[in-house]
């Protein structure tokens, strides 16, 4: 079995996939398990999957009809080995020390996740200082610890979120999975792994390159604009009201429905799209009535029945209040 499970969705990246595959094939730690996942790319990318996989007996290739990137890392969980899990974008590349220093570092802490710093480049992978994060403090977090700065840490947060810039304990994701058909998956996914978790290690290493392009999985536009937001701060409520934390779930909730309040923002033309966002605004209700129920505070009722007539209806209420 490989000590290093790395997986590596593949879809409409012709220019990109070799440069990438190539910085995994000659990583300085060997033993790795590479899993290609071919979501129906409808370009070169298959065929091209199949070449390195024919050149490197680690290589292996999954061809699977286009389902999102989600469904595609899905795959690649679904039939990985190794003692650990790293994840890598098919459009950008790892620095050829990344996956043995990361090793290196979980070995010697007993950490079941380590992070490590990434380098922003353009689309010929050439340094974007200005978009590269500043580089941060090197320690090992408990869960607790890990969320305050988290929360802390405004537009930075996506060091905290993104899957590329991670080496997982495989035992993480025995039952965990990516919420397919959404945006935002690495959001959807974080407070259930983190939950899992008993250590975080966070590296001062720059050991990721990460390519800033035009029409990337990563370039989606304004995250208010999609429900996926809403939908994923709803489900953080949740999570954290579980565990008791209710003052940070109340938060969550609220920027759910601040953003749900900017309905003009999401595409509503559909009947699918129109339900899923009265969806969205029930389950707002629900969560302020669950919350009333930990708390025992009679306001949250209030609140909850508001919803339940409508965000009209609890804004109008709000603007009285103030």
């Amino acid at each position: 079995m490989p000590t290093i499970s790395v997986i590596i969705p593949v879809y409409k990246v012709e220019r990109y996939l070799d440069a990438c595959v190539a910085s995994v094939v000659g990583q300085t730690y060997p033993d790795l398990e590479i899993i290609l996942v071919d979501d129906g790319s409808p370009d070169n990318c298959p065929a091209l999957c199949d070449a390195w996989a024919a050149k490197d007996t680690r290589i292996r290739v999954i061809h699977r009809s286009n389902g999102g990137l989600s469904a595609a890392r899905n795959s690649g969980l679904g039939v990985c080995t190794g003692d650990y899990i790293a994840f890598v974008d098919s459009d950008d590349r790892l620095e050829p020390e990344t996956l043995e220093r990361a090793l290196r570092a979980q070995q010697k802490s007993g950490v079941d996740l380590v992070l490590f710093h990434y380098i922003c480049t353009d689309e010929n992978d050439q340094p974007l200082p200005d978009r590269t994060p500043a580089d941060r403090e090197e320690e090992a977090l408990t869960p607790p610890q890990f969320w305050e700065k988290f929360f802390a840490s405004g537009d930075a947060c996506t060091y905290y979120v993104v899957a590329w810039n991670k080496l997982y304990r495989a035992e993480l994701f025995h039952t965990l999975r990516y919420a397919e058909g959404k945006r935002y998956e690495d959001m959807f996914l974080l407070p259930n792994l983190i939950g899992q978790c008993r250590k975080i290690l966070c590296l001062n290493f720059r050991g990721y390159r990460y390519a800033q392009r035009t029409g990337s999985i990563m370039s989606q536009g304004d995250p208010r604009n999609y429900l996926d937001r809403s939908e994923y701060l709803l489900e953080w409520t949740t999570t954290f009201a579980a565990r008791g934390d209710t003052l940070r779930a109340e938060g969550l909730l609220n920027d759910a429905i601040e953003n749900l309040a900017e309905k003009d923002r999401f595409d509503l033309s559909t009947p699918a799209q129109q339900q899923r966002y009265r969806t969205a605004c029930r389950a707002c209700a629900d969560a302020y009535r669950d919350l009333a129920q930990r708390t025992g505070r009679r306001s949250m009722l209030l609140r909850a029945a508001l919803l339940r007539l409508g965000l009209p209806v609890y804004q109008a209420f709000l603007k009285h209040k103030a």
